[in-house]
Order: C-alpha cells, then structure tokens, then sequence
C-alpha cells in the first residue's frame, strides 16, 4: 500500500509506516500523474483535492490534517467512495495563543490596555470559541458573532454584524465558505472596513481570501491609526509586499503551526485511516516529541501582574519573531527563504501547556490566571 503524505505533516513516516510505504511530497506541486500507484492521500490545506488530482486513480481515502476542507472537493470524493476524514480543532489552541501573543504585543508597542478594548469574533468555532475563552480570562469584553451557530443553537449571546463591526478589535476565524446562505468569500468587503473604527485592529488567522486586500490595503493607507495583524494572506504564496509593510504583524499562515497542533491533527487522521482499514492503532502521538527549548520560568514576588503575564506569554511564544522572517523573505528578499520555506522549515513551537510558571506563594490570582491560559503553574 503507497501512502502519499504532505512533506509538512510531521511524523507521517513513524504514523503511517506500519500501514504502508510512505513517501512525502511538496502540498503546492502534487500532480495527477504522482497518484497513479497511490492508496492514500495525505495532505494539508495547501493541496487542492479534486477531480482533476484523483482521477484514474487508485486513492481510496484522503486526510486533511487540517480544520479546514475549503481545498476538498467533498462530492467529488462521496461519489467516487474515497473516505475523507479531516482534523477540527486541531491546531485551535495554537492559532487561539497566536491571538494572545499577538495583542499582547501590539498593546505594549501601541501604548493601550488590552482590558480597555472591546474584541468583536468574527466565527465561534474551535478556534474562536478558544480566543474569546483565553480573552476573557484576561478581563477583556469579547462580542461573538457567527450566523449560522446562532441558527443552529438559537443562543442569545451572539450579537448581529453592526454590533460586532463596532468593537474595538475584530478577529477572523471563519471557515472559507464560497456559496449558500453563509458565504464567507470576501465577508471582510469594502462595506465591512468602512464600518471599522479608524484606530481599530483587524486580525485574520482564517483563511486569506475572506479578505478583500485592496480594500484592507486602503484602510491601512488611509487610516494610520489602523492596525491589522495578518497570518494568511490571498493569493499565498505570493503575498502583496505591499499589505506586508503595512501590518503590524506578520506571518506566513503560522498561527496553528505548534508542533503540537501539527502533531495532533497527525494523530486524528492516523486514526481515522486506522479505522477505516479495521486495523489496531500502534503508533502514539507522544512518541519521539522534543522536549520544549524553555522548560520553566519562575518569578519573584516583586514583579508586576502585567509584566509577568507579558513575559510568560512571549517567551512562550512571540509573533514578531515570525513577522521578522517574513519581512527579510518577501521585502528584503533575503536568499534562501521563501513563504513556504518558512513554513516548511518552521522551529519546533511548543503551546503554552509545555511551560511551567514557577510563582511567589502570594500570586495567586496570575497563577489561576496563567492556568487557565494554558500554562502548568506552581506557588512556592
């Protein structure tokens, strides 16, 4: 059996290898032609997976380890009996410590208290549903909006898109939907920047063409106040070097890059396929993990609550290191990287779980604070 996975989809051959002959590709340049000897297919969102990379060929079961399946052709896949089995949630705790990392940042660059600012999220899936929690935590007001949850659950605390549009800060986490009653293809429009504030924020971690840039590129222009922090971009992966200056943080499509999160949308497809060939899982996701580069920190009792909480979140983790590379790939245009080099070559980052926080008996508060951020706390 020839098991085809995505050359970023880590610990494919240790997984797999036990079911069958794994070799790995590049997710931009796979071709019909690469499938003709194939069984499985294993890919990430980069992997358009239709008719025209399937046909005549011998893929029984395709794994996205991924939370989305807007590059799956899903009636092209039920009719031909080809098994789909993807990973929600998989990379959520990740792209959700992106946000946190990534506003805490801004807040201290910018000078404002994140605690003083309304967050409007735009999608209250896996992800979203993560940053409001990790928000709250914070003391920050979070205004939920997601139209087809609120049909599907009749909850009240969903509020409408004038209600939303007037937060503070507004954060992406929709799905890439392009037809039906819920489109999501170009949400982010001409109409939708209007009605942000001139001194708003505007984060998008979804998907890159849920965003009209010329119109994001004019409020930026227009607005100097303006913010954005950007993790996927349309037309990736040759991003506009243009929109790239103008954010304030940015990345390569990273914000759910943990090791972890990868590692787990591994395990939920290794799975999948386990069961669907009605064979014994053998390989655990723990096995051969690194150990974290920082295993704790500890702090006096003299620090100040914000400080401590600033420096455990990025040390952590710290977006401008990625904005930084992007910045040398695509403006400065420093040899040997590339949008999907960074991607492909991305550090071993650990989620927030992976740190202990090593705290002064009387921290109290920031010590239940940073544990229901994720991070493992002690009192001494």
């Amino acid at each position: 059996m020839l098991i085809l996975a995505d050359e970023n989809i880590p610990f494919s051959k240790e997984a797999f290898g036990h079911i069958g002959q794994v070799e790995t590709f590049n997710g931009r340049a796979l071709q019909n032609e690469d499938l003709k000897n194939a069984n499985i297919l294993l890919v990430r969102s980069i992997t358009k997976v239709n008719e025209s990379l399937l046909k005549d060929t011998p893929v029984q079961f395709v794994g996205s380890a991924t939370i989305g399946f807007d590059h799956i052709d899903l009636n092209y896949l039920q009719k031909h009996n080809i098994t789909f089995s993807r990973a929600p949630g998989c990379n959520a705790i990740s792209a959700a410590e992106y946000v946190v990392s990534s506003l805490l940042i801004l807040a201290k660059l910018k000078g404002f208290n994140l605690q003083d600012k309304t967050v409007g999220v735009i999608g209250c899936g896996n992800v979203g549903s993560r940053v409001i929690k990790r928000l709250e935590v914070l003391g920050v007001q979070c205004l939920p909006h997601d139209p087809p949850l609120q049909e599907e659950t009749g909850d009240t605390k969903y509020v409408n898109r004038d209600t939303v549009l007037g937060a503070d800060i507004i954060s992406m986490h929709v799905p890439l939907i392009t037809s039906g009653k819920h489109p999501t293809l170009h949400l982010a429009n001409k109409a939708f920047f209007e009605k942000l504030s001139n001194n708003g924020i505007f984060i998008n971690t979804s998907r890159g063409d849920v965003v009209v840039e010329n119109e994001l590129l004019y409020k930026l222009k227009t607005q100097p106040t303006f913010n954005a922090i950007l993790d996927v971009w349309e037309n990736e992966p040759n991003i506009d070097p243009e929109l790239l200056t103008l954010a304030s943080i940015a990345s390569p499509h990273i914000a759910g890059y943990s090791l972890d999160g990868k590692v787990r949308g591994t395990e939920m497809i290794y799975h999948a396929l386990c069961k669907d060939l009605n064979i014994a899982p053998q390989w655990k996701a723990l096995d051969g993990l690194p150990k974290p580069g920082l295993l704790s920190m500890s702090f006096s009792e003299n620090i100040d609550n914000a400080d401590l909480l600033y420096q455990a979140v990025t040390s952590c983790y710290d977006s401008r290191d990625d904005d930084s590379l992007l910045r040398q790939t695509v403006i400065d245009k420093k040899q040997g990287l590339s949008f999907d080099g960074l991607r492909k070559n991305y550090r071993a980052r650990r989620e927030f779980s992976c740190l202990q926080i090593n705290l002064a008996n009387d921290k109290v508060e920031i010590s239940q604070q940073l544990s229901q951020l994720g991070f493992n706390t002690k009192l001494l």
